[in-house]
Order: C-alpha cells, then sequence, then structure tokens
C-alpha cells in the first residue's frame, strides 16, 4: 500500500473545511435578511456571523502556510495603491471590530504604492487585525509607510502590548500567536527582491499596546 502524504491529506481536510463554513456563512446570512431579530439576539446572531469569518480566515491563512511551507504558493506580485489597499482592509474587517465596541481605521499617505502579494498581506492583516481584537481596549489602528527599501504594513492596538517573555523564540511561534506569527513571517520571507528578503518585527505600538510590523523590500526605481 502507497504511503499517504498526512499533510495533503490534512490540506484537502481544511479546504473541505472551509467550503463549509463558507455555506454556514451564506445561510447565516439568508437568515439575517428573511428575519426580524432584535436586541440580544441579534447581537448574538452578528458574533456567531463574525466568528465563523475568522474560521474562515483562518483556514484560508493554514491553506497559504502549507503552501508556503512546501514551497507549493507561486507568488503573484503586483503594484498596489496603498490607500486602495488598507481600505479595503478596514471595510471588510470593520464589522468584527463593531462587535467587539473597537475602532479600526487606518492611516497612509494617499499616493503611497507598494510591489507585494495580494491575497498574502490580506490574509496577514486580517489575522493580525483579529488577534489584535482579542486584547485591544478600543482601537486597532493599520498603517503603511515606505522606510528605506522597504514597505512597512504596520498593524497597532492599545491593549497590554507584547511581553517581555514574548520576545523569546520558542514563544515567538507559539502559546498565545499560534501559528498567525508563522504565516506572517513566512509570507513576508517569501517577498524576495535582489536577495534581499522581507521580515516581521514585533514593536511598541503609538497606540500603547502592541505593533505587528511587516517588512516589504520593494524594487528600486
Amino acid at each position: 500500500m502507497k504511503k499517504m502524504d498526512i499533510s495533503t491529506i490534512l490540506a484537502s481536510a481544511i479546504h473541505e473545511s472551509k467550503n463549509q463554513v463558507g455555506t454556514l456563512l451564506y445561510q447565516l446570512q439568508t437568515l439575517k435578511e428573511t428575519s426580524d431579530f432584535q436586541g440580544s439576539n441579534k447581537t448574538k446572531i452578528v458574533q456567531i456571523e463574525e466568528s465563523l469569518k475568522k474560521l474562515n480566515d483562518e483556514w484560508v491563512e493554514y491553506l497559504y502556510l502549507y503552501r508556503l511551507a512546501s514551497n507549493g504558493y507561486d507568488l503573484h506580485v503586483d503594484t498596489f495603491l496603498m490607500d486602495e489597499f488598507l481600505d479595503d482592509q478596514v471595510f471588510a474587517l470593520q464589522p468584527s471590530a463593531i462587535a467587539k465596541n473597537l475602532e479600526l481605521d487606518y492611516t497612509c499617505d494617499p499616493s503611497l504604492t507598494g510591489v507585494f502579494d495580494e491575497r498574502l498581506m490580506t490574509a496577514v492583516v486580517s489575522t493580525a487585525v483579529y488577534n489584535a481584537l482579542r486584547f485591544a481596549k478600543s482601537k486597532i489602528s493599520i498603517n503603511a509607510k515606505k522606510e528605506d527599501d522597504f514597505l512597512v504594513i504596520a498593524i497597532e492596538d492599545d491593549g497590554k502590548g507584547f511581553q517581555p517573555h514574548q520576545e523569546q523564540d520558542d514563544v515567538f511561534h507559539e502559546a498565545n500567536t499560534g501559528l498567525g506569527l508563522y504565516f506572517a513571517e513566512l509570507s513576508a520571507a517569501a517577498h524576495t527582491i535582489n536577495h534581499t528578503s522581507g521580515f516581521i518585527k514585533k514593536d511598541a505600538s503609538t497606540l500603547g499596546g502592541a505593533s505587528l510590523k511587516v517588512y516589504l523590500p520593494q524594487p528600486m526605481k
């Protein structure tokens, strides 16, 4: 009997689970449109919907993680206007923030552009925001800027910030962060220009909490 590739089986299972979550989201949306929910019932429906969205995004992240780790992902880079890219991210994630009574916004130079894989960076930003939703007190902010030859996308919150023990490598990819930071690190490193690879950095936030910065190398002009 031919030995089975367990990683491929798991990836297939995740893909199927993601499809099922998508079906549940569609059914829930239909239920919302055909029923009149009020008060606590409406709040519960919104919370269930946002939890399903988060789960769906996590499945997407795991599939990308599998492909990145197995060199099975082909990078598709393009040039994007950061104002439009970040506006799209906030629009998609705003309901999750509202469900937790948190403010979510973005800032960047309106003329700033960046070269990167949109699918990977969308997954990285959403993963970082979902993580920040767990710790933020009142606000989460996404911002982008050019720093030397890198585009820097930062996700910041006003929570308690990274704890000193979290700077250790063994905790960097585990504990409360799960696979999120590892996924962000692989996604950033997949962006390479002239032997210069992207990377991530954990820092203190300008909002007083934690900041995850994703550094992506940019082509010389």
